[in-house]
């Protein structure tokens, strides 16, 4: 089951919407399984990035007016040596869920509880949504 995933962050520099497709071993799952399983690609993806960094690479200007309109004008490369730890990405991407860090929406609906049963062949797409505190006291 192929699904796209809207991935964007709530800062000033990044309001840029990235889409990626997943496929899914399953067409109904909960949401603690399709958490797993977007995380699970997600890692994988970045370890193979980081295996197969270009050395050398140029930017083009249309590329630069984006990167600049992003807020950050780099190169993509992936700095440091360790790769990401698929247990530890599934147990904070969960963590970050139940604690209301990261909002999950199937469409137009909030997914709110992780253990509700979601089924991917009613879903257009996925949007996730890192929330940010805001600054002060709560009373």
């Amino acid at each position: 089951m192929e699904l796209n995933i809207n991935v964007k962050s709530v800062s000033g520099k990044k309001n840029k919407i990235t889409t990626i497709s997943v496929n899914y071993s399953k067409d109904e799952m909960s949401v603690r399984e399709f958490l797993t399983e977007t995380v699970n690609y997600c890692v994988n993806s970045y370890n193979e990035r980081k295996e197969n960094e270009e050395v050398l690479k140029a930017l083009l200007p249309g590329e630069i007016e984006d990167k600049a309109s992003q807020g950050k004008v780099s190169f993509g490369i992936i700095y440091g040596e360790k790769k990401a730890d698929i247990n530890k990405a599934v147990a904070d991407a969960i963590e970050a869920f139940e604690d209301g860090i990261v909002a999950a929406f199937a469409d137009d609906k909030r997914l709110e509880d992780i253990n509700e049963n979601i089924k991917l062949k009613d879903i257009q797409s996925v949007t996730f949504i890192k929330l940010v505190m805001l600054a002060g006291r709560m009373w």
